[in-house]
């Protein structure tokens, strides 16, 4: 993709001097998406320290032009492809721009359309999360999490989870502003709000620009509502593909003049030519995915390592004046940890274990004895042999395949629910606005989070199992007791001639942990347009991770054994 060229002879990636508002020009733009362009060759420049309010109808492409505005785009998006150039910084009366890219700093903030906000930590956490990543952490905060809150009018003690929409709608401002970003861009302040409600978002917008002087873009199709706090009207034309500045005199004919995206032609042939929906047909398509699906698994799943590695070294060849690692803080990387090593190591992961252990423990040891053929003749002369058997099929591949095929399916699943949570509701996209690389703070704490939980949880069940097979034993041979079955059953796992068992049991479950936190991360990750797409990568996740284990123990086991 082509990224609009930027001019970064000067960094601006100190802190916001509200005195000199911003500027953010548009230097030959053109934007396409899917292959339908959107803007063309646009050229214009937005005022500093005003309200700009861009309106077009729905569909024109005015909340992409907000993620390429926040540097919400990857240089290798391939459905959004954009070239020319973007100017943001500080006018001089030299004329001289002070300038960055977007993609490179967090002085660009957005409020989102559903608020991105994150329901595990509390609305002074949301908050502090901005002030402890602001671009220029010398410069002391504006104010602290607690002012902002009181500014605003957003409860302390209140879960986000429960509060209301406007509460949560300031709290996103309170976010934003927090981080000391130079620009602030708001993506459809009003949607779904009642006339009522919509003049109230407004009347605060209003009162938070003049408060603390950022320049303001709101993305809107309401502009009957917030005409009135703007200072500035921006049309984005989706007939002439341009963005135009509307004079004030001419605003009573926005109505008029916001066309109706037209259908390209291509959809319409598409849609026609496209066979009915039939059962047969669905059959046939899944069939192909799945057949087409397994190689491209495979090669996403490898490349993530590689991916992770350009993120955190911030190597990727496409994007311009790259800052490396980001915003990093330690702090907030463990609280992350701490909150994903719950996820998959929490209390109900080792019930689930323990319960998965107790049933393998017992069918293991009961089974063996109660239909062992010919028993009456047998038992005497197998019993050590058999207890040793079961002592190291448990330990060495009974409870490492059930257990890593349940934390696959258990974990995985929970992972991918809650990353692609995150997608769906744009909280990595506000990760973004705050400098911060998803890879640094999801990927790294999911990876360590399975390093540490998997290892655990195997061995809990092991544990169990192993408790569990000797409940069973003493009531199956009570005469024999528990030190006969501690003998034999620990016979084969501990050897003077061999001791590197605990070493293939312990790297079957790192990269078994390692291969499920690289999946689920991957699948939660990609684009989630609704609600369905987070099932469907919950559903890829357990598909492939338990694929994944299976093959990890297969291959371990030939070269194991």
């Amino acid at each position: 993709m082509a990224s609009p060229t930027t001019d970064t002879s000067t960094d601006l990636a100190g802190g916001h001097d509200a005195n000199h508002p911003v500027t953010v020009a548009l230097e030959s733009l053109t934007v396409r998406v899917a292959g339908r362009e959107l803007l063309s060759d646009v050229t214009l420049e937005v005022l500093p320290g005003m309200i700009t309010v861009i309106v077009g109808g729905s569909g024109a492409g005015k909340s992409v032009l907000l993620r390429i505005l926040g540097g919400l785009v990857d240089a290798d998006d391939n459905a959004i492809s954009q070239s020319g150039r973007i100017v943001i910084g500080s006018r001089r009366a030299d004329g001289d721009t002070d300038s960055l890219q977007p993609q490179s700093s967090a002085r660009v903030g957005i409020v989102f359309q559903n608020f991105a906000l994150f329901d595990q930590w509390s609305p002074k956490g949301n908050v502090q999360l901005a002030i402890d990543h602001r671009s220029d952490r010398s410069v002391p905060p504006e104010q602290s999490a607690s002012g902002w809150l009181e500014e605003l009018r957003v409860p302390q003690s209140t879960p986000v989870a429960v509060l209301s929409g406007g509460q949560k709608q300031r709290l996103a401002i309170a976010r934003t502003l927090a981080a000391a970003p130079a620009i602030v861009l708001y993506d459809e302040p009003t949607s779904g709000l009642d006339s009522a409600s919509g003049r109230q978002v407004a009347e605060l917008i209003r009162r938070t620009q003049a408060s603390h002087r950022r320049t303001s873009i709101v993305v809107t199709h309401d502009y009957q509502t917030l005409l009135p706090i703007a200072d500035d009207v921006l049309l984005l034309d989706s007939a002439s593909k341009t963005l135009t500045r509307v004079p004030k005199d001419q605003w009573d004919t926005i109505a008029q003049r916001m066309q109706p995206v037209q259908q390209p032609a291509s959809d319409s042939l598409l849609a026609e030519s496209s066979p009915p929906s039939t059962i047969g047909n669905r059959i046939a398509a899944i069939g192909k995915r799945m057949l087409g699906g397994i190689d491209h698994q495979m090669t996403a799943t490898g490349a993530v390592v590689l991916r992770l590695i350009d993120r955190i070294y911030g190597r990727n060849v496409h994007a311009n004046n790259r800052r490396g690692l980001g915003m990093i803080r330690p702090w907030w990387i463990s609280r992350f940890f701490g909150s994903f090593l719950r996820l998959v190591g929490g209390p109900s992961a080792m019930v689930y274990l323990a319960v998965a252990g107790m049933i393998v423990g017992f069918t293991a040891t009961y089974f063996t004895f109660e239909f062992l053929p010919y028993r009456i003749y047998s038992k005497p002369l197998l019993i050590e042999d058999l207890l040793a058997a079961i002592g190291f099929a448990l330990y060495r591949i009974l409870v490492p395949v059930l257990a890593t095929i349940l934390i696959a399916a258990r974990c995985g699943a929970a992972v991918a629910a809650d990353v692609g949570v995150k997608r769906y509701g744009s909280q990595i996209e506000a990760l973004k606005t705050l400098g911060i690389r998803p890879a640094i703070y999801l990927l790294v704490p999911i990876l360590f989070a399975f390093l540490l939980a998997t290892p655990l949880l195997t061995a809990l069940a092991f544990q169990v199992a192993r408790v569990v097979s000797l409940v069973c034993f003493n009531a199956m041979h009570p005469e024999l007791g528990p030190y006969f079955w501690h003998q034999h059953f620990h016979s084969r796992l501990i050897s003077q001639q061999d001791d590197s068992g605990w070493m293939w049991v312990m790297a079957k479950t790192l990269i078994c942990g390692a291969g499920i936190a690289l999946i689920s991360y991957r699948q939660g990750s990609r684009y989630k347009g609704s609600a369905g797409d987070v099932s469907d990568s919950i559903t890829a996740t357990v598909l492939w991770a338990t694929l994944f284990v299976l093959t990890v123990h297969f291959v371990v086991a030939l070269i194991e054994f």
